[in-house]
């Protein structure tokens, strides 16, 4: 995080006030030491080839995108067409553009007043525009990903339609598309002045701003397609390794969609969803081909099946396996008094494992507590988000260093300085914040102040809080370091091949989340 001397200034002002009435401030807690990397090897997969579709109806959309691809990519174009371009390099990548002529415009916004006749309205111009997507493009046999041109939600509003963005993420997948959004790339400006002209990509006539757009847009639709990292082993672990998460998505007031990720170190990830009754039995499918699934409706569960929600996550468990493995559990959802309460933060007894389901609550509750000899390479680690974004943080970012007691002496003593904090911290037993690096974006002067009345611009400053992760490893084997498997957590955070932010959850629980996005 950053933590301007302002923030530091006040934090002493108030101690000092405070003190008197038997409040002081907490001892700065130093980073955990651990012997896992802060960063995790990024492996991708070796030359990999993928075909997505560009539903694009300007050329300069097209153009941008085949720019981004050898120029932010670093792929080299080897063949261009106005209908196909294919690269090599580090993956081998083939654009397909398709004309959607008005298939992506806004939809028609009625007047009606009464609800029902608006609704009926509503559902049957979403129905013409289902049929005319589904006989221009048919369903194929693989799952793709694909890139449309459409604009933002700010000009369909402005031009008094409905937003399709929601129709296409709900009828593309069951086309066998998984969808990424692209708004157009805007004409040149035939007079650019010094300051647009210094903005261009180098060589280009494109603004920078939107060739990493058209980038962003390749980079998530490669992700769609299944174009991720592999995944590492954590420090110690020899051989095969799984990673897994269930993701409890919200789906209206009273349905959840329970979501099973697996990632092995030698398999790509997968994914499985609850057996409900009108799809009583599920099998687990490539992570690509989920998103069919969720817009099928396939998986949901009413909030109240909390027996069945508990068997699936004691299923994910795998407590039959010996093989090395981690869950990674969202307390939130999850730790309900009748799905998993052994996740409450009162009922946590660390590496005794009390499985989904058990009432903790009960009179002469007496649970069997699973210790690690009982369950061979099994672990468990609770993570909980951070919510609260706003500028000021829930701790201030300080750091040890050792500097020279003066310049006759050889004498080093320790100096407590803010500034930039990154990384993990043990803030209890067992518990570690993960906090994220500091965006690149984010520009905020350490030595900026806001107690000169005289300089008014500083008010508006807002100092960068990455969002913090609490990783509470419950369940660890008797040979286990919790830093060290708090810090593999932390480290997933940044093992994307889509992005170079950190995210607010481990790759594994963030590619789940994501997936909400289909449950329409």
């Amino acid at each position: 995080m950053t933590a301007p001397r302002d923030h530091m200034e006040v934090l002493a002002q108030v101690a000092g006030q405070l003190e008197d009435k038997g409040l002081v401030p907490l001892t700065p807690t130093p980073k955990a030491r651990t012997r896992a990397k802060t960063r995790l090897p990024l492996q991708l997969p070796d030359s990999p080839t993928y075909e997505l579709e560009v539903w694009a109806s300007s050329d300069r959309s097209w153009q941008a995108l085949q720019t981004a691809a050898a120029n932010k990519l670093g792929l080299t174009p080897a063949t261009s067409t106005a209908a196909c371009a294919s690269f090599t390099g580090p993956i081998n990548l083939t654009l397909h553009r398709h004309d959607p002529q008005d298939l992506t415009a806004g939809l028609p916004r009625s007047i009606e007043s009464d609800p029902a006749v608006r609704r009926a309205a509503y559902e049957a111009s979403e129905a013409e525009r289902t049929t005319r997507i589904a006989r221009a493009f048919p369903r194929l046999a693989h799952p793709i990903a694909c890139i449309v041109e459409m604009e933002g939600a700010a000009y369909f509003s402005r031009t008094h339609q409905r937003d399709p963005k929601t129709l296409f993420k709900k009828v593309l997948p069951s086309l066998r598309r998984n969808v990424q959004g692209l708004r157009p790339i805007p004409p040149a400006n035939p007079n650019p002045s010094k300051a647009a002209l210094a903005r261009r990509f180098p060589g280009t006539d494109f603004a920078t701003t939107d060739i990493e757009r058209a980038t962003s847009a390749l980079r998530d639709a490669l992700r769609q397609a299944g174009h991720l990292p592999k995944l590492p082993a954590p420090p110690g672990i020899e051989g095969s390794f799984e990673l897994i998460t269930v993701w409890l998505a919200p789906a209206g007031e009273r349905m959840l969609v329970p979501m099973l990720i697996r990632q092995h170190t030698h398999e790509e990830p997968t994914a499985q969803l609850m057996t409900t009754t009108g799809s009583p039995t599920e099998r687990p499918m490539p992570l690509t081909a989920l998103p069919e699934a969720l817009v099928a409706g396939r998986g949901r569960v009413p909030r109240t099946a909390r027996a069945a929600l508990a068997e699936f996550l004691t299923n994910a468990l795998s407590l039959d396996s010996t093989a090395n493995r981690l869950l990674l559990v969202r307390r939130a959802r999850t730790s309900d008094k009748d799905i998993w309460p052994w996740l409450q933060d009162s009922r946590i007894t660390f590496d005794q494992l009390v499985l989904p389901g058990i009432d903790l609550t009960a009179p002469n509750a007496d649970p069997d507590r699973r210790k690690p000899g009982d369950q061979p390479g099994l672990r468990v680690i609770r993570l909980r988000e951070r919510s609260d974004r706003s500028a000021v943080p829930r701790a201030f970012g300080v750091t040890q260093e050792m500097v020279s007691a003066g310049d006759d002496t050889d004498e080093l003593i320790p100096v407590t300085r803010h500034g930039r904090f990154s990384g993990l911290v043990e803030v209890g037993e067992r518990a570690f914040w993960g906090i994220n690096p500091r965006p690149d974006q984010n520009q905020t002067p350490l030595t900026i102040t806001k107690f000169d009345p005289a300089q008014t611009g500083n008010r508006t400053w807002t100092c960068s809080n990455p969002t913090s992760l609490e990783i509470v490893p419950a369940f660890l084997q008797d040979a286990d370091n919790p830093a060290d498997w708090a810090m593999y957590v932390q480290a997933q955070r940044r093992l994307h091949a889509h992005t170079d932010i950190a995210t607010t959850w481990p790759a594994i629980v963030h590619l789940a989340e994501l997936m909400e996005e289909y449950i329409v």
